[in-house]
């Protein structure tokens, strides 16, 4: 039985991500600092649409910090995380060409993000967002230049509400997605393990045939424990609303359930705007018992 814990009995986060990520910019070394000091156990990393970074496992040992490592798949309608993969050389060549594709048209996307903006603030630019951020120019990054150097926003979230409201981010270079089941196959080739992350970004109506799907190819986890607000969540409901709404999606499925705080540091701020520590969110070591094979 899955429980909603308190934080102080929180020891593993099972999403979190390095600056092998897009938009993430902590180093995978000092995450794992990070980790430790905020009392962790166990973390994974999953980078998005990434290879991560396995010197990191030695890191880990030397902190007495349990660590999965794995990738985190823009999917159709859908994100999914593998972790504890060993891929075959042709897997790893058909992502290493796939990443490469991604990674061209997130760029792009800041490109035409930029030039949009610039009749709002004439500072906006590639370059000068790159520089900002200390990676190449990204559509998160574009935001966080203006909220944190330009201070025309509070926070992510408004500054995300800004763009749709004024139509900036229509249209944008959108990420070409895989197919989840194909996906969770090339995961269990592998050898790993494949949870659905952040189910309640998917439309409502979408979620329980999404969940036959997924389930049907294999899914072995949900994630029921998410900061969906933190993350610029734009319904009313609270986290703990959207974690009882997947308690409820997933209670007659034969399922592990996953958590984690989806940590960016120094993004995703939490609501009073200090940045997203990993253990902000996460599973209780009982919980965590069922991933052991993918934690070493």
């Amino acid at each position: 039985m899955f429980f909603r814990t308190a934080k102080q009995s929180v020891q593993f986060d099972l999403h979190t991500h390095s600056d092998r990520s897009w938009e993430s910019k902590v180093p995978g070394r000092l995450l794992l600092r990070l980790a430790r000091r905020n009392g962790l156990r166990g973390i994974g990393i999953c980078e998005r649409d990434a290879f991560p970074d396995e010197s990191l496992y030695s890191v880990a040992e030397k902190l007495r910090l349990r660590l999965a490592l794995g990738i985190e798949f823009t999917c159709t309608g859908c994100d999914i995380i593998g972790y504890g993969m060993d891929l075959s050389a042709r897997d790893r060549a058909f992502l290493d060409h796939r990443f490469a594709h991604l990674r061209d048209q997130a760029s792009r996307a800041a490109g035409q993000l930029a030039r949009r903006l610039a009749a709002w603030d004439g500072t906006v630019s590639p370059d000068r967002v790159a520089a900002f951020s200390g990676k190449p120019a990204h559509p998160t990054f574009i935001l966080q230049y203006l909220v944190q150097e330009r201070r025309m926003f509070a926070s992510l979230a408004e500054g995300r509400r800004f763009l749709r409201a004024e139509g900036l981010d229509a249209g944008l270079a959108a990420p070409d997605p895989l197919d989840p089941a194909e996906v969770i196959a090339m995961i269990h080739r592998a050898g790993g393990i494949a949870i659905w992350t952040h189910p309640q970004t998917t439309p409502p109506e979408r979620q329980r045939p999404l969940l036959a799907e997924l389930t049907g190819a294999g899914l072995d986890a949900v994630e029921a424990v998410y900061p969906y607000r933190e993350h610029g969540y734009s319904g009313e409901e609270s986290n703990e609303v959207l974690q009882a709404r997947t308690l409820s999606l997933t209670k007659d499925a034969d399922i592990l359930l996953s958590g984690g705080s989806d940590c960016k540091y120094p993004v995703s701020p939490l609501a009073e705007s200090r940045p997203m520590l990993p253990g902000e969110y996460g599973i209780t070591a009982r919980e965590a018992e069922l991933f052991a094979r993918v934690l070493h």
